[in-house]
């Protein structure tokens, strides 16, 4: 039987570039009711005014990871000895004054937080870049996939992600897009766009990066994470891919070899490959 839709409240996140003025963007929204279930989204890119920050916001990374790590853990002691609830949420928005502020809050009828999250991030939060891009490419993807880890993997730059680490095994010598590191196991994270305009490099790019995964297969790698920290990963490490599908006629017959290839290597290597669509999903999921 279906639930019937009860009362929550949610709060709009802004990020303030000048408190002065008074101007807004949007960045985040956190829905919950009290003595009930609590959930929490953030998108920072694309803010078009973001002052002296960088265009992800990314100096606000380390209060948006600890904001979400108290929501995702509501039902523990929160902020100071309040447990997580409205008075605490209410509390924290008379406190901020800065370039991070909270709207009042607003009732919605749902029938969970997240649900609330669900139906108001695509209407109150996510933007849109301000030049669209008539196909994407590998830097954009690579960023994308970054930016997902950070901010709804909770993932930070240089401490347990790191962009594009030299990989070396034996005489060979190649990288890998993304490293994740953690207390048990370590994981690596390729990109690739199939919708490049050349198919010659693209080709010859994915037939190396293959030949590199092949020989990781066998002996593992050496990692130079760069300002002299390594890592040493076993064979058996997990690999995955996320890749943007062919869908340009150009050179269709090519463009679909190609892929077709690189889908016959990630198997024959035990690649896991995500579409982007799925990534996204799979960093949303909760871990248990």
């Amino acid at each position: 039987m279906r639930r019937c839709p009860v009362s929550y409240q949610y709060w709009i996140i802004r990020f303030v570039p000048n408190v002065a003025r008074g101007e807004f963007t949007n960045i985040g929204l956190v829905c919950g009711r009290d003595g009930a279930d609590w959930a929490v989204r953030f998108d920072p890119r694309f803010v078009r005014n973001r002052g002296n920050l960088s265009s992800d916001l990314r100096e606000l990374s380390g209060w948006i990871g600890w904001f979400r790590r108290i929501i995702d853990n509501h039902g523990a002691v929160g902020f100071g000895e309040h447990s997580i609830g409205s008075g605490w949420v209410e509390n924290l928005r008379a406190r901020q004054a800065n370039s991070v502020q909270f709207s009042a809050p607003a009732p919605i009828a749902v029938d969970t937080a997240q649900a609330g999250i669900d139906l108001l991030f695509p209407h109150l939060v996510e933007r849109e870049p301000a030049r669209h891009r008539r196909s994407v490419t590998r830097r954009t993807l690579r960023a994308d996939v970054r930016d997902r880890l950070v901010y709804e993997g909770l993932l930070t730059e240089d401490v347990d992600l790191f962009v594009q680490p030299k990989a070396r095994i034996g005489k060979q010598r190649g990288s890998f897009d993304l490293l994740r590191t953690g207390n048990e196991i370590n994981a690596l994270t390729n990109v690739w766009a199939f919708n490049v305009a050349s198919l010659d490099v693209l080709e010859r790019e994915i037939q190396s990066w293959n030949y590199l995964v092949t020989r990781f297969r066998d002996d593992g790698a050496e990692l130079q994470l760069g300002n002299s920290r390594t890592a040493t990963l076993p064979a058996d490490a997990p690999i995955d891919v996320v890749y943007d599908p062919p869908t340009s006629d150009r050179d269709r017959g090519w463009r679909t070899d190609i892929f077709g290839a690189a889908q016959e290597a990630w198997r024959l290597n035990d690649v896991t490959p995500y579409t982007r669509q799925e990534f996204h999903k799979r960093v949303l999921e909760p871990v248990h």
